[in-house]
C-alpha cells in the first residue's frame, strides 16, 4: 500500500490520481475529511491524520509499505516538528520506502528560512532504516504566477538572478515515477530552462494579453511591503527567498526530469498558456 500524505493539496492529489491511474493500491492522507474528498478522485481510500498527531501517523501508515511524503509549509519551528513526526512514525511502520519532496536549496549557508527545514529533514530520512529519496525541487511555476504575477509591475529584490521553474503537476509525475522504481537517494528537480525575471515578465506578457515590466527593489522596501500584505512567518519567508534566489541558488537546471519520464518538463511559458486558460 502506498500512502500520500498531504493529498488534499496539488501535488499529493495529483499524485494519488496518477498512482490509481495505474491501477496501484493507494491511500489518501489528509487533515481535513472534507478538503480530502473534494481533492481525490471518487472511491480512493481516504485516512484523516495530522502531522503533529503521532497516534493518527501511526493508524495512517498501518498498512503502509510505500509513502510519498509531501512537505508541510507553516512556521520553521512547527514544520521540524511535524516533519521529525512524520519520519518516527515510518520508522515505526512496515514502511519500507520514503519519496520527499525538498527544495533545491538546502546549504548551510543559505539565507532561506525554510534551507534548515528541508535540511534537518533529509538529515533524518538518511539516517532512519527505510530506504529514501528525496526530490529537491526548484521554485514552483505555480509560486510566481501566484504571488509575484497579480500585478503587471513586479518589484521584487531580485537583480539579474536567473530562476529555473518547475511546474508542480512535474513535481507529482517524478515522485509516482520514484515510489515505484529505484531512483538515486537525492536529486534535482527543476525546470530545463532558467529565465531572469525580465524574460519572466515578456513571456507574461506575450501570454496573458497585459504588459508586465520588472524593476528591482531594495530588499528593505520589499520586506516592508510583505510586512503590510501579510502574517508571519510569510514576509520573512518570501524575503529570505528572494535573497537566495539572488545569489543564483535557484538557477541551475537539470536534466534528470528528462531522464526519468522520457519527455521533457513543461517549459515556463507554456506552463503560462495552459494557466491562463484555466483561469
Amino acid at each position: 500500500m502506498i500512502v500520500v500524505t498531504g493529498a488534499s493539496g496539488y501535488i499529493g492529489s495529483r499524485a494519488v490520481s496518477r498512482l490509481l491511474d495505474l491501477g496501484l493500491p493507494v491511500t489518501a492522507m489528509g487533515r481535513n475529511a472534507e478538503r480530502l474528498r473534494q481533492a481525490v478522485p471518487p472511491g480512493v481510500p481516504t485516512v484523516i491524520a495530522d502531522y503533529d498527531d503521532p497516534l493518527s501517523l501511526d493508524r495512517a501508515f498501518a498498512q503502509a509499505t510505500k509513502l510519498l511524503f509531501i512537505a508541510g509549509d507553516g512556521f520553521a519551528a512547527d514544520m521540524l516538528r511535524q516533519h521529525a513526526n512524520v519520519i518516527a512514525a515510518a520508522s515505526r511502520s512496515a514502511v519500507v520506502q520514503v519519496v520527499f519532496t525538498s527544495i533545491v536549496d538546502v546549504a548551510d549557508s543559505s539565507p532561506f528560512y525554510y534551507a534548515p527545514v528541508y535540511r534537518d529533514a533529509e538529515q533524518q530520512l538518511k539516517a532512519s532504516r527505510f530506504s529514501s529519496s528525496v526530490i529537491r525541487c526548484g521554485l514552483y511555476s505555480d509560486f510566481i504566477t501566484r504571488h509575484w504575477l497579480d500585478d503587471e509591475q513586479i518589484s521584487l529584490p531580485l537583480g539579474n538572478a536567473r530562476i529555473a521553474p518547475v511546474a508542480r503537476d512535474d513535481v507529482a509525475a517524478a515522485a509516482v515515477h520514484a515510489v515505484l522504481h529505484d531512483v538515486e537517494p537525492i536529486w534535482a528537480l527543476t525546470g530545463s530552462e532558467s529565465y531572469s525575471m525580465d524574460e519572466i515578465a515578456a513571456a507574461a506578457s506575450r501570454v496573458m494579453g497585459k504588459m508586465f515590466t520588472y524593476r528591482p527593489c531594495a530588499s528593505e522596501d520589499y520586506m516592508k511591503r510583505l510586512q503590510a500584505e501579510m502574517e508571519e512567518p510569510w514576509p520573512v519567508a518570501f524575503s529570505s527567498l528572494c535573497a537566495s534566489i539572488e545569489e543564483g541558488r535557484y538557477a541551475d537546471t537539470s536534466d534528470r526530469f528528462v531522464d526519468l519520464m522520457s519527455r521533457p518538463p513543461e517549459r515556463f511559458e507554456d506552463f503560462l498558456k495552459r494557466h491562463n486558460t484555466l483561469s
